[in-house]
């Protein structure tokens, strides 16, 4: 985990990186000098000379052949450019070498420098995926817990059967359904938190789940959803609009008129999700401390999501807006 951290710092890693390369061009040239007469200016001249065409070569190998061939899973035409490429690159190096001065380049040389490019390309990687996955993995966590804190925890428990024990009184035949509500809400979050991408439409279901038992809780609370587009097949990360429905919610229910605007819209793999809610301008009991919004921006970070976030607060009203584009999709 150290590692992954230190790695994280592009200056360090890029340094880290570099210096393996400069390393193969002072293997090259060393041989040529004499401890006794070593001069470390010219060496270091050599050194620059020889450096930057070997790490443009390793570059463009890396980020043309191997991200847009050898990704793309067209491996019979990366194979025959990656061969020609190299053996051109390495006739080139031998005649750059030769005409400034640095001696014949070895085969070893080049072949070393395409092992240890592209081994340190694939190795970069997969440190990378494996930030990210934590970095997921850890989100997820805290998304879990953050949840589990607030719905399990025995002051919303007492107000759940205080709720469905008046329920029972007044119109007993909806019980079961907010039972059922209730039950249903705990056990995706449970299982929605395992993974890192659930389906837009089981996402956008547990809000509305969510919405009907709050909406069950205070009667004064007026909810406006509008759904548009095809939400098949579409993957979001889970509990992803949780932190700004529960703030609405939160923020609007001290209000004596509270309400809600909801609208989400997807057209093909573009997501637009706004919410609206009244809040008090004074008086408010609540602090906002703004984790719901700093949680969705780390959250979009992390998932490299293409999207756009505005967010203000006019008079006593507060608007969000959220577009995504380029969302994933379930295998079929």
């Amino acid at each position: 985990m150290k590692f992954f951290k230190i790695y994280q710092n592009f200056f360090l890693r890029n340094l880290i990186i570099n210096a393996l390369v400069v390393g193969i061009i002072f293997a090259c040239v060393y041989d040529e000098f004499s401890v006794e007469n070593l001069d470390w200016f010219y060496l270091f001249k050599k050194i620059c000379l020889g450096y930057l065409p070997m790490y443009f070569g390793v570059l463009c190998s890396n980020i043309v052949l191997i991200k847009i061939f050898f990704f793309q899973k067209k491996y019979k035409i990366f194979a025959v450019l990656f061969i020609v490429y190299w053996i051109c690159f390495y006739f080139l190096m031998s005649w750059y070498f030769l005409y400034t001065d640095l001696g014949r380049l070895k085969t070893l040389s080049v072949f070393s420098l395409v092992c240890n490019g592209t081994g340190i390309y694939f190795l970069h990687l997969w440190i990378v995926q494996k930030i990210s996955q934590t970095s997921k993995d850890l989100i997820n966590y805290e998304s879990e817990l953050s949840f589990l804190k607030q719905q399990l925890n025995p002051h919303f428990l007492l107000n759940a059967m205080n709720n469905l024990y008046g329920e029972s009184l007044v119109a007993p035949e909806r019980l079961p359904d907010r039972i059922l509500n209730l039950s249903d809400m705990l056990r995706y979050q449970i299982e929605a938190t395992k993974k890192d991408f659930v389906l837009l439409v089981e996402e956008v279901e547990f809000i509305k789940k969510y919405i009907e038992y709050y909406a069950f809780r205070n009667e004064r609370l007026s909810i406006t959803q509008n759904y548009e587009g095809h939400f098949e097949g579409i993957e979001i990360s889970p509990l992803f609009f949780l932190p700004l429905v529960e703030n609405a919610i939160k923020f609007s229910g001290e209000t004596s008129a509270p309400y809600i605007i909801l609208d989400v819209s997807v057209k093909e793999r573009k997501l637009s999700f706004s919410i609206n809610n009244n809040f008090l301008i004074t008086g408010s009991r609540l602090s906002s401390t703004g984790i719901g919004i700093e949680n969705l921006k780390r959250r979009l970070e992390v998932y490299g999501l293409k999207h756009e976030l505005k967010y203000e607060k006019k008079d006593d009203l507060f608007s969000i807006k959220l577009i995504i584009w380029d969302l994933p999709t379930a295998a079929l």
